[in-house]
């Protein structure tokens, strides 16, 4: 298994992976839009775990500068195929942009998880992460509603 910045020609694999974990079905063209969008972002990281030449996690980061804090590391998404559960391919995903944010001197990592996904805060604060707020997320539709 190998961890690299994913690419347009993973985008298939992606789709598949996060409508099987997820339930997202967030079109695979648009997808590869948003993939070439990323690959020339100096913020914006989407992270695969590849085996046989197949993506069977991925892990979506931002880097953010805030003008009342250092930067940090925001995890947007982290998603490992059903089958590959339990074998530590999280655990490497998140390793991987652990050592990718030292290398950005950047000060800290946060994500979000919702409140009923109980074995995802498990598997995190296993990893060193620790609760610092609970909050909602509000949102408001502005256009491109497609």
């Amino acid at each position: 298994m190998e961890i690299r910045e994913a690419r347009i020609d993973d985008a298939q694999d992606i789709y598949n992976l996060y409508l099987e974990v997820m339930n997202y079905g967030y079109p695979v063209n648009k997808i590869k839009d948003m993939l070439r969008i990323v690959s020339v972002d100096h913020c914006n990281y989407v992270f695969v775990a590849v085996d046989h030449c197949q993506v069977i996690g991925v892990i979506e980061t931002l880097i953010k500068y805030s003008i009342h804090k250092n930067p940090y590391l925001i995890i947007n998404t982290l998603a490992v195929h059903s089958e590959y559960q339990g074998q530590g391919i999280g655990s490497q995903l998140l390793s991987y942009v652990e050592r990718f944010a030292k290398d950005k001197n950047l000060s800290s990592i946060t994500l979000g998880s919702q409140f009923k996904r109980v074995d995802a805060h498990r598997f995190y604060q296993n990893h060193g992460y620790k609760i610092i707020k609970e909050h909602k997320i509000f949102e408001k539709k502005i256009g491109r509603n497609d």
